[in-house]
This record gives structure tokens, C-alpha cells and sequence, in this order.
């Protein structure tokens, strides 16, 4: 068989507006605004660097069914750079831009496949003129499918080699509990299709579901909110004359969230908790060499917890921190500071007094013990105030709730104690 090499890609997201990050400076407004088509160019360039033979996009072009008209334009500027290089595209519409979606779409060249939405599909897979193959793919047609696709695909006997590519929810799919489920399958499933690679989209998360066949998930290329944080980017493929796949994971990122826990413990001063936030910054940006949206956590005990746990000092601090970036050329940006200290008390101790701190702690735990989430959630549905916030109710996730849980814990021992009293 022909050797050859490809790109695996997905969830571009084009245009997609960024959480958490505006206003803060116009260099990061620019750099937000551009970072989804800087991540996809990256991914052109690439093929184009490599040589590749074909590029296969698992879903999710555009953040949306109202498509964006930059995205559009830049997304078939994309395709014609790779037309002029002889690099064939391959792709599956998403769930986010449904087949159903693509009305107003601007003209494709002769290079783009996409495929249908009504059934599994194939294309051929051509190799220095030969083909060695065949590409599958079915793409979605209104949004979440229910579906389970999967079972549709069937690789030819004759191939060679055989390219399935498909948006969807495979099994539990580790990092996929921010996402709606869509064309849910298994591994079993996968496999009993007899294809070579799995070229998957619709999780964020890049990963190795399976060796044999390989399944992988791409990731998207580039993050777009707090819990996407780390390297984001695209598989580069290379598959072998006996057809043995070696993906690499090929960073495309334009700006990275990152997240960094700073221990308070021994600090006595704001100077000496700016001086290590200062250190930890210019860490990152040596590391990474390249624009970072920063999540800061402070954790641990000692005496600067009262400062920590006083949201105006907080956002002091951010803002500081913030204008120190405003002059780099590579920001390391932080865009929220939240706080995780402990006053300098040992819990344990206190839970077993008889005093008006053990019994608060020790109706705090009768409160929490078992299901605490349920108990708090009843809690609030009781209370008429709860019914004004209609559908902002629904923004509060159980995560959310544990969160404001072990703060009471926390500020309840510590007015209960007094201002004065850390020991």
C-alpha cells in the first residue's frame, strides 16, 4: 500500500465568541477575537508544511447554525489554499452546524467532500493518483442525533485502507460532560465496522479511545472557556505500507487557558503574594511561548486569609496583575482569582469543643452528610426568593452549589471565632 499522511481536525468552531476574556485590554479583545481562525490556519499551514495527502475535519466548522459570514470566508479561503497544493478535505457537518444549516454556504472547490446527512457515505481515498481506499462519513442533519450511526459503517473489503470519520458521543467519552450527547455509540460498534481509524469529533478533549482499530478524538484546536484548558490542536497521521497509523498531536492554540493554585502558607504581606504571582506568570510564558488566559486559585493557610477570602482585595490584586500584562508582546493574562484558603484553625479539633463553633460545625456536617446537593437544592426551592431567578436557576450547577457549601463551612467558623482569633 501507498504510505501516506493526513490530518485529523475538528470542532474549528469558527468565529465562536470567548467566555471570560473581554475588556480587559485591547491586545487580548484582538487577540480573543482572532484566535479561532489563527488556530485553523495553523492547521492549514501545517498540512501544507507536512505534505499531507488529505485533511479530515470530524464536525463543528462553524460555533453555529447562524453561521458566522467571516467564518464562511475565511473557512473557503482555507480550502482553496489547500486545493492549490492537491490536499483533499474530507469532512462531516456537526451538530452545532447541522447539514440542515448550510444553506447560504459560499461555493467549495473541487477538493472538499462533504458528506451526506441522510446516510453513511464513502469516498475514495486517493494516493499519489492510486486509490488505496475508501473515506466514510455521515454528517448531522438537524443538531443532536439520537441515533446510533455507527452501525451504518461498513468498510469495503477491498480497501486498503479504511477512513471513517463521524461526529458523535462514543461510549462515556471521557471530558464529555460539558457536551450534549449526539449519535451515541460504542467501541463495540466501532469495531465490528472493520475500518482502520476512527477519525472523531464532538469532544474537546483530544484522546486515544482504542488502539485497534484507533479511535481518536482530535480535540478542538483551540480552547474556548475556562475548563478547556491545556494544549489544544489536531492529529498529524502518518500511516505506514502495511497501514500501521502513528497520529502526533500537533499544538495549534492561538491563546491557551491555563490554571495555576497558589499556596498562601508563610506569606505575611501583599508584596510577597504579588512577587510569587509575578514568578508564576513569567513561568508560564517561557513554558509556553504564547498568549495564556490565566485562572487563578489561592489555597492554604496563614495570615493572609482574611485578605484572600475579601472579594474587593481580590479583584485589587487582579487588576494589578492585569496591568502588568497590558505592555508584554506574549500576555499571561489572569481573568479571575478565586479563593480556596483555610484560616489557620485545626477543623478537626474544633468539630469535638463544646462551644458555639463545634455546634455550628457539627450541624454543618448533619446538613451535608449524604446527598448534599439534594438537601441544599430543597432548601432553596422553599424559599420564595428562589423563584425570582426563573431561568437563572438553572445556572446553578451542582458544582457550583458544593463550592458555596465549603465556603459557609469556612466563613461561618471564622466570624463565629472572631476577628482576632486564628489559633
Amino acid at each position: 500500500m501507498q504510505p501516506f499522511r493526513f490530518i485529523h481536525c475538528g470542532d474549528l468552531h469558527l468565529g465562536a465568541p470567548f467566555q471570560y476574556a473581554t475588556g480587559i485590554s485591547r491586545a487580548v479583545d484582538r487577540a480573543v477575537s482572532e484566535a479561532t481562525y489563527v488556530a485553523f490556519d495553523t492547521i492549514i499551514d501545517t498540512a501544507i508544511d507536512e505534505h499531507v495527502h488529505a485533511v479530515v475535519i470530524a464536525g463543528d466548522i462553524y460555533n453555529s447554525e447562524d453561521h458566522n459570514l467571516e467564518a464562511q470566508v475565511r473557512f473557503v479561503r482555507a480550502m482553496y489554499r489547500l486545493a492549490e497544493h492537491r490536499i483533499a478535505v474530507y469532512m462531516v457537518q456537526g451538530n452545532h452546524d447541522p447539514a440542515e444549516s448550510w444553506k447560504a454556504q459560499l461555493q467549495m472547490p473541487d477538493n472538499v467532500h462533504v458528506f451526506s446527512s441522510e446516510q453513511v457515505q464513502r469516498f475514495p481515498l486517493i494516493v499519489n493518483n492510486i486509490e488505496i481506499g475508501g473515506v466514510y462519513g455521515i454528517s448531522c442533519g438537524h443538531g443532536n442525533e439520537s441515533d446510533n450511526y455507527a452501525r451504518q459503517y461498513r468498510a469495503f473489503e477491498r480497501d486498503e485502507f479504511s477512513l471513517a470519520v463521524m461526529h458523535g458521543t462514543v461510549g462515556s467519552s471521557a471530558g464529555s460532560e460539558n457536551h450534549n450527547v449526539t449519535g451515541p455509540c460504542s467501541l463495540t460498534d466501532l469495531a465490528e465496522a472493520a475500518m482502520d481509524y476512527w477519525a472523531l469529533g464532538h469532544i474537546h478533549k483530544s484522546q486515544v479511545l482504542s488502539e485497534e482499530p484507533l479511535v481518536v478524538y482530535s480535540g478542538n484546536p483551540q480552547g474556548l472557556h475556562r475548563k478547556e484548558i491545556g494544549p489544544k490542536g489536531c492529529y498529524l497521521v502518518s500511516v505506514s505500507h502495511n497501514g500501521h497509523c502513528e497520529p502526533r498531536f500537533i499544538e495549534t492554540s492561538a491563546i491557551r487557558f491555563e490554571e495555576i493554585k497558589i499556596d498562601i502558607a508563610g506569606m505575611k504581606t501583599e508584596a510577597e503574594f504579588l512577587e510569587i504571582l509575578r514568578h508564576k506568570k513569567e513561568n508560564l510564558r517561557k513554558q509556553h511561548k504564547k498568549n495564556i488566559l490565566l485562572s487563578i486559585v489561592l489555597v492554604g493557610t496563614g495570615p493572609l486569609h482574611r485578605l484572600c477570602t475579601q472579594e474587593g482585595v481580590r479583584k485589587l490584586w487582579l487588576q494589578e496583575s492585569q496591568s502588568e500584562e497590558k505592555s508584554k508582546s506574549i500576555f499571561v493574562m489572569p481573568y479571575r482569582m478565586m479563593c480556596n484558603t483555610r484560616p489557620s484553625i485545626n477543623l478537626a479539633e474544633r468539630r469535638l469543643l463544646s462551644d458555639v463553633v463545634g455546634d455550628y460545625l457539627r450541624a454543618y456536617d448533619d446538613m451535608v452528610d449524604g446527598n448534599a446537593v439534594q438537601t441544599v437544592r430543597q432548601i432553596l426551592a422553599e424559599r420564595p426568593e428562589f423563584k425570582r431567578l426563573g431561568v437563572y436557576a438553572e445556572l446553578l450547577s451542582d458544582e457550583l452549589l458544593l463550592r458555596a457549601l465549603k465556603r459557609c463551612e469556612i466563613e461561618g467558623v471564622t466570624v463565629l471565632m472572631g476577628a482576632n482569633d486564628e489559633h
